[in-house]
């Protein structure tokens, strides 16, 4: 049997209150740690749990993906694997060199080049020099930075920076690459050619334990995933199984406030996800209105203010209701105070997690009576087959591009002219097919 090279057992994670790390004493023990003048660490016994109890196993040739919501504990889990932070509880084993790619600039010597970074990398590996020169021909090529390899590292931009880092795990001599997906979002092309090297890594032997928030490719480049919640593993297991559990419509508002408990002027007293009926919500499907309730308890009367509400996917907003765009605001609010927003038949791509946010400004409209946090999460019901789309590859593709749908048109020579709108989806006015997800209709025009 092949011995595992990365082993995670009971791993958990505290940060302790920030009142307990505070004053010069606490700053100069970390200041001691961090030049290595002192290697005790008082690891913290209560405090906020972002890790808990994570058991996790990988062998050569092995991948694993981790996903879920923002602040799940993904990026932590990451870290203390990469050996770049301590668990509070638990043990890590990694057997081999290990090499990241969180933060693009971490282990980088920003006056000298990307070339005499990835050598001296290299040699930090044990590689000789002659090969640790050889190995910066095959980084130079993939990552494509032509000229750019022989010029100091702190002019390289964010995207940059990744491909460096990338290249430098990839090529060099670490069996256990810990990857956090920040490519997803600072350079997509060279991102696909990464995905795209996958497979010979694994041939090589390497392990990977991988986060990212595109679901959509995730069953293409990896047989496992882990969905973590709230720093612990909800569910371990095939890429399939576990996407069907994740992406399982719903509505989910978030925690409210504590009665007394004051977010500068204003406590969130109450909020809901309500349907077209005006009742709780359970699930949205594309073309659904979506109705936002906000109930807020306010310390003082506010003149003129303006709320802000926005629907948002995975990489950014998508929809969003602003009294700083239309000027529609009520003259005051005081004590308690209910505002509803109805954005109407927003096509929702199926199957993808979308964040409510909600802010309010004071009538200056900088001042900040409830600072933009998210009030609800909701996952899109419905599939690729209930939009119209039919092609093999079209689940993922959808669950890994744009949130929003939008009418399209396709021209080809030999007089192809193939539309897709939204009269495709298995739905109608009277909603008795909305739900009816295995009737739809089909691309209109001529094949």
């Amino acid at each position: 049997m092949t011995e595992p090279t990365l082993i995670l057992r009971g791993v958990t994670k505290r940060f302790p209150d920030p009142t307990s790390r505070q004053g010069i004493s606490s700053a100069l023990k970390d200041l001691c740690r961090a030049v290595g003048l002192s290697s005790s660490e008082t690891l913290p016994t209560t405090g906020r749990s972002v890790i808990r109890g994570v058991d996790l196993t990988l062998s050569p040739g092995e991948i694993a993906i981790l996903l879920g919501a923002p602040g799940c504990g993904k990026t932590s889990l990451l870290k203390i694997a990469a050996g770049l932070m301590r668990p509070s509880e638990g043990f890590v084993y990694v057997r081999g060199a290990t090499a990241s790619l969180i933060d693009p600039r971490c282990g980088l010597q920003t006056t000298l080049s990307g070339r005499a970074n990835i050598i001296l990398r290299g040699l930090m590996d044990g590689l000789p020099l002659s090969e640790a020169r050889a190995r910066c021909k095959r980084i130079a090529l993939f990552t494509e930075l032509d000229t750019l390899f022989d010029r100091p590292v702190s002019e390289y931009s964010e995207g940059l920076l990744a491909r460096l880092a990338f290249g430098g795990m990839a090529f060099l001599n670490a069996r256990v690459l810990i990857w956090d997906d920040v490519l997803e979002r600072c350079d997509s092309t060279f991102r696909q050619k990464c995905l795209a090297l996958v497979p010979t890594l694994l041939h090589e032997g390497r392990t990977i334990l991988m986060a990212t928030d595109d679901v959509g490719k995730m069953e293409e480049i990896s047989p496992r995933a882990i969905w973590l919640e709230e720093g612990r593993v909800r569910m371990d297991g095939a890429s399939r199984a576990v996407l069907d559990r994740y992406l399982e419509a719903r509505v989910e508002p978030a925690p409210i406030d504590p009665p007394g408990v004051f977010n500068g002027d204003s406590r969130l007293a109450g909020v809901e996800l309500l349907d077209e009926h005006g009742t709780p919500a359970t699930c949205y499907f594309p073309g659904d209105p979506i109705t936002v309730s906000v109930e807020l308890e306010l310390k003082r009367r506010v003149e003129l203010p303006y709320f802000l509400i926005s629907i948002a996917g995975t990489f950014g907003p998508i929809a969003a209701a602003s009294m700083f765009h239309d000027g529609c605001r009520p003259a005051s609010i005081e004590g308690l105070y209910r505002i509803e927003c109805t954005f109407e038949r927003l096509f929702l791509a199926p199957r993808q997690s979308f964040t409510v946010r909600f802010a309010l400004y004071a009538a200056d409209g900088t001042t900040i009576l409830h600072p933009k946090r998210v009030v609800a999460r909701f996952v899109t019901g419905g599939s690729a087959a209930a939009c119209g789309f039919f092609h093999e590859r079209a689940e993922g593709r959808l669950l890994g591009g744009p949130p929003v749908l939008a009418n399209y048109r396709w021209r080809m020579p030999g007089g192809i002219d193939t539309a897709w709108t939204t009269a495709a989806m298995a739905f109608s006015s009277s909603g008795a097919n909305a739900r009816d997800l295995r009737s739809p209709l089909g691309l209109s025009g001529t094949h």
